[in-house]
């Protein structure tokens, strides 16, 4: 299990958008997003893998990205490096080709 850190952002099916400097980890196939501090409520959002679907990585001026739809939601991860973008992005996909 590994603790990590990254700045989201999760825009709903009314494309409205709210930011946030989260922590997260992936334990038993499950992605745990907790907010540090900012908008988000302080509750843990937690994500079953298999339930997530379109992901995409790629670039944002510069900053790793990647992103992916659970429950008709978006949800946005973005990275200036440290290692945490080839982390989730690993076991996202090693996960989903399960």
């Amino acid at each position: 299990m590994k603790n990590m850190f990254s700045y989201i952002e999760i825009i709903n099916n009314k494309s409205e958008a709210v930011f946030n400097y989260v922590n997260f980890e992936i334990t038993k196939n499950i992605l745990s997003i907790k907010p540090v501090k900012g908008l988000l409520s302080a509750t843990t959002i937690k994500i079953p893998l298999k339930e997530i679907t379109d992901i995409h990585d790629g670039n944002y001026y510069g900053w790793n990205r990647i992103q992916f739809t659970y429950n008709d939601k978006k949800y946005i991860f973005i990275y200036s490096g440290y290692g945490e973008f080839d982390y989730l992005k690993e076991n996202l996909l090693a996960s989903i080709m399960a």
